[in-house]
């Protein structure tokens, strides 16, 4: 049974035929108002659809690879050796060893000894990083030099804890045991910004410098160790002022990743002299976020959304294959002649329209229609499952979902906004089409 509905492609089926009998012409006004609804429907949605597949969906696929790409682009890490082209610095974060690290370029060098130091011998020159310079540089999107120079640097500034070998006040050569001298304040500028300081406390990263008073640049004390970090992290500090300008760029893009601050206040003691102080550990949105995303409530909270919409589009299914039942089965109009639209007078003298018979021309259209129709569903099902996946927020997930909603109700909004009330109201006062639908008899029969 096709019953007149309040939307475009229903008035699309039922207002040619009844206007054609209703005037006694082939093109009417409101014929031609159910083309152009149609068509318009038909771009709205469409153009709707590709907006959010490009800005959206494809955006959430470059913004996933802009923070971790693998197969050798971003800071993937590249084997040069078979010919691999140069790593062009895409994303943020890269994977090594079944783990994960976003550090920035330049801290990447920190843990590549054995590729620093070429001939092995447990001292890293200027002649061997300058010799090294383009495979390094190709590899991790950094020119060593500079990072050489960074090491020599940060020793330098330790040089009131530390005696420092006359090749490295010459800037000639970097020893092992000062290379990870070097390389522990050089990590530390990984964390970003001093925001992190009371989270690398609350972490134990100075722990054991505090319970065994080895460490002079870290201190004895809770302040001196929140010194000595606020001083690499905090803006134009150490880690900024000294490491190349990868690092600032890198600082932006991971600060701008990472969302607002939230922050918890927690009590952290002194492990050497049991001294007890307040500080707030910072948190991230997107990282609660994605913390959130994981959760059992919110993944159950996603299904029955992401359900909800799959049963939307199953509706939208079950009318497409009905109004394809109709365009086969339904009878043609030759074999009515005039009476392939019947008009019938009630008490009342209101005349109703029972479409009998549709002609070709219209099964043809209509035909057409439905297989747009059941392209652009096709389309929405796929656009709109992704669209809903990439939310990580209860409200932005509903939200989501009323927006997905608000583009298969077009067809309803602009039959009831753009169509005069006399012909809605004659649309839907149509004696329903009754259509055979096909039954496993007819299947066997075909077979």
């Amino acid at each position: 049974m096709v019953n007149p509905r309040d939307n475009v492609w229903a008035y699309f089926m039922f207002a040619p035929p009844t206007e054609s009998k209703k005037e006694g012409q082939g093109f009417t006004f409101d014929i031609i108002m159910a083309y152009i609804l149609l068509l318009l429907n038909l771009f709205m949605q469409g153009f709707l659809l590709n907006t959010i597949f490009n800005v959206v969906v494809r955006g959430n696929v470059e913004w996933k690879d802009s923070i971790l790409t693998s197969g050798g682009a971003g800071l993937d890490l590249l084997d040069t050796s078979k010919g691999s082209s140069c790593n062009t610095g895409g994303s943020l974060c890269f994977t090594q060893n079944n783990s994960y690290s976003c550090a920035p370029p330049s801290v990447q060098l920190t843990g590549r000894w054995d590729e620093l130091d070429t001939d092995g011998d447990g001292i890293w020159t200027r002649k061997e990083v300058e010799a090294a310079q383009d495979k390094l540089q190709c590899k991790y999107v950094v020119n060593p030099v500079e990072i050489f120079d960074v090491f020599i640097n940060f020793l330098k500034a330790r040089e009131n804890i530390i005696w420092l070998h006359p090749d490295i006040k010459a800037g000639k050569a970097i020893h092992k045991p000062y290379f990870w001298f070097a390389a522990g304040d050089i990590i530390m500028c990984g964390y970003r910004n001093e925001l992190m300081c009371p989270n690398l406390l609350k972490r134990g990263v100075f722990h054991a410098p505090l319970k065994y008073r080895t460490a002079p640049r870290v201190g004895t004390t809770i302040d001196s160790a929140m010194k000595y970090c606020y001083d690499l992290l905090k803006p134009g500090g150490t880690c900024q002022s000294t490491l190349p300008s990868t690092y600032s760029v890198w600082k932006i893009s991971s600060a701008e990743q990472c969302g607002a601050e939230d922050y918890t206040k927690f009590v952290y003691e002194n492990p050497g002299s049991g001294v007890k102080k307040s500080l707030l550990s910072v948190d991230y949105t997107e990282v609660m976020n994605y913390e959130l995303s994981k959760s059992m409530v919110f993944n159950i909270y996603k299904s029955i959304i992401i359900s909800l919409w799959l049963l939307a589009m199953l509706y939208e299914f079950k009318d497409i294959t009905i109004v394809g039942t109709w365009v086969l089965r339904y009878p043609d109009a030759t074999q009515f002649g005039d009476e392939a639209v019947k008009e019938e007078t009630d008490e009342s003298g209101e005349v109703t329209y029972i479409i009998q018979g549709i002609t070709s021309t219209h099964r043809i259209m209509v035909g057409l229609m439905n297989v747009l129709r059941f392209i652009l569903v096709c389309v929405l099902t796929g656009v709109g499952v992704s669209f809903l996946l990439k939310q990580t927020d209860y409200i932005g997930l509903l939200m989501d979902a009323v927006s997905l909603v608000f583009i298969v109700e077009l067809s309803n909004i602009l039959y009831m906004h753009i169509l005069r009330a006399p012909v809605r109201e004659q649309t839907e006062a149509l004696q329903p089409m009754s259509v055979p639908m096909a039954t496993p008899q007819d299947l066997a029969c075909l077979s």
